[in-house]
């Protein structure tokens, strides 16, 4: 039975397919050659595993280095989000990769903030902003993100992202105790990836970054997680503490991160009672989020109350609280 899910709660907003929509405008207005031909150059490129993630992205960051064409992004983006028929969406953006122009990381942050707010009262849907630290930045580059999160006084949320698997959570603590005793909600990606090797301890190394998200970060929120349903312990903890799971099935599964997405225990993690959410990730380049309803309920053939707790649990989960 296919759940109707309404809302995003780990959306990045520079990897959403809005961005095949704006780019070549987005180049234009830079006064730059666009790279692409079709939008179907744009997954090939993407998809590619010799291309640093980082690098890859640079494609789109570096013509997004003005407040005008962030807030041209924020504003696609809640319009291309709205068209699609949610009512509630958390965003993601990392203002380190803005600043190449002159803008600094709060102007960054402010002008895509600014264009979100746009698209709100134009299309009538509830948006929370995520800025996020791209885990490869130094500790002070940390630290100053997670003030931008302080300064807007819980109006938007922070997450850390990128190679997890070189730059564990624990690097950047003093940038997430910043936000303790505010009213920052804290996500972390973590549990996603880690180094290969040793084979034998990754499935451990995985579990103890979601732990350090939770108990050294104190993240009111965790993405990917993706051993969390192997764990019956660490599946009670999460519960006990209210912690919601942005998972994003078809992402881990494309990455080969995981063989099936049974792997991910969906239905356990439901059964358990954990707030657990379904999303695309980047739906530029990975599957759109028909696609993840669809392969995860042929592997899982979802009850009525699975269902339920899956159409439900992205407003439980929200950041921001709003009647679903």
């Amino acid at each position: 039975m296919r759940p109707e899910i309404k809302g995003l709660l780990h959306d990045h907003i520079d990897g959403s397919s809005v961005v095949a929509d704006i780019l070549p405008a987005l180049y234009a207005q830079a006064k730059k050659k666009y790279p692409f031909g079709a939008k179907e150059d744009i997954l090939e490129f993407f998809k590619n595993p010799h291309i640093d993630i980082v690098k890859r992205f640079s494609v789109i960051t570096d013509v997004l280095q003005t407040r005008e064409s962030l807030e041209i992004l924020g504003f696609n983006y809640v319009k291309r989000r709205a068209k699609e028929g949610y009512s509630y969406i958390e965003g993601k953006f990392a203002p380190q990769y803005h600043t190449k122009r002159g803008l600094t990381m709060r102007g960054a942050t402010d002008a895509i903030v600014q264009g979100i707010r746009f698209g709100e009262k134009e299309f009538g849907i509830s948006v929370m902003p995520v800025v996020c630290i791209g885990r490869e930045a130094d500790e002070n580059t940390g630290i100053e993100i997670a003030k931008i999160a302080v300064e807007y006084d819980g109006e938007i949320a922070l997450d850390l992202v990128c190679d997890e698997a070189n730059h564990p959570p624990e690097k950047h603590l003093k940038a997430y105790a910043l936000t303790f005793g505010t009213n920052v909600k804290r996500d972390c990606h973590a549990g996603e990836w880690v180094l290969s090797e040793p084979k034998e301890t990754y499935k451990k190394r995985l579990l103890d970054n979601i732990r350090t998200a939770i108990f050294d970060l104190r993240c009111h929120g965790i993405g990917h997680a993706i051993p969390l349903g192997s764990d019956k312990e660490l599946m009670r903890i999460v519960l006990g503490e209210g912690i919601r799971v942005a998972g994003c099935p078809l992402s881990n599964l494309r990455s080969g991160l995981i063989e099936s997405v049974r792997d991910l225990h969906i239905d356990r993690l439901l059964d358990a009672g954990v707030v657990y959410t379904m999303n695309s990730d980047d739906d530029l380049f990975l599957p759109p989020m028909d696609e993840v309803i669809s392969e995860c309920d042929a592997e899982h053939d979802f009850s009525k109350i699975q269902v339920k707790k899956l159409e439900e649990n992205v407003f439980r989960g929200a950041f921001r609280k709003i009647q679903s």
